[in-house]
């Protein structure tokens, strides 16, 4: 007697903003190749323009965006990541340009995973596959695993400042100074304390009055390390075997 049973197989919509007309027909053709036994992929729209794809999504639902990183060569999709970041929606960017400082500007963000143009579409699916994944494991954790701190700005109120938007932490006595791109944070506690009850393992003291995000790391030099925008700290001495190992580790 032949053993059959039934697989689940989950209908994913996806989004996509691309304004290259053979590569909107290019992914929509490998989008609707069955190759997983997981997922079922529909479109649930494709757009050139920003602006339209916001208007589509403020009235419909997706799983997840797929968008290029140059619209109408801008790298409007690291914008998109910027609208996008407190909906923790999962994006998967697309690229021909191997300029390390998109790569780096997009790992800012969380739910992002990247792609280099020309892709098969086992190379798509797989990445998106991938990326739903990690979403769906972030939400069942993300209460064990805090990827965020609430921080006082000079407005007075609270702002939830994610992990990956903070690019390094300053000490000064008993306070820390929080730097993001766009603003900067005073928190009263130190940084040992900090880096001990409140961040994750990206985070590693390099200095007795700086921490940095290993994801904004773009060069280190025994005595240096070279963040994003571009910032350069200095490293202690008794700090550099460890950043030295635990850059290794990550790289």
């Amino acid at each position: 007697m032949k053993n059959t049973r039934n697989v689940s197989v989950n209908d994913i919509s996806v989004a996509i903003l691309e304004d290259d007309p053979i590569d909107q027909i290019k992914i929509e053709m490998m989008l609707t190749k069955h190759l997983s036994s997981q997922y079922k992929y529909r479109l649930g729209g494709i757009y050139s323009k920003l602006d339209d794809l916001i208007t589509y999504l403020n009235d419909h639902k997706v799983d997840l965006i797929l968008s290029d990183i140059m619209i109408d060569n801008k790298p409007i999709g690291l914008e998109l990541l910027k609208i996008f970041k407190d909906t923790q929606l999962p994006v998967v960017l697309m690229t021909s340009s191997q300029d390390p400082k998109l790569f780096l500007e997009s790992q800012k963000y969380l739910s992002v995973h990247y792609l280099i143009k020309p892709f098969h579409a086992i190379t798509l699916q797989s990445t998106i596959e991938k990326t739903l994944e990690a979403h769906q494991k972030s939400k069942q954790y993300d209460f064990l695993d805090k990827k965020y701190l609430y921080l006082s700005s000079k407005a007075g109120h609270k702002d939830q400042v994610w992990f990956a938007e903070i690019m390094y932490i300053e000490a000064d006595d008993s306070h820390c100074y929080i730097h993001t791109s766009a603003k900067k944070y005073v928190l009263k506690k130190s940084l040992s304390k900090l880096l001990e009850e409140d961040l994750n393992d990206q985070f590693i003291r390099i200095h007795h009055k700086y921490a940095v995000n290993r994801i904004h790391i773009q060069h280190s030099k025994a005595d240096t390390v070279q963040l994003t925008e571009p910032i350069v700290l200095p490293v202690g001495k008794s700090f550099r075997k460890e950043l030295k190992g635990f850059i290794k580790k990550h790289t």
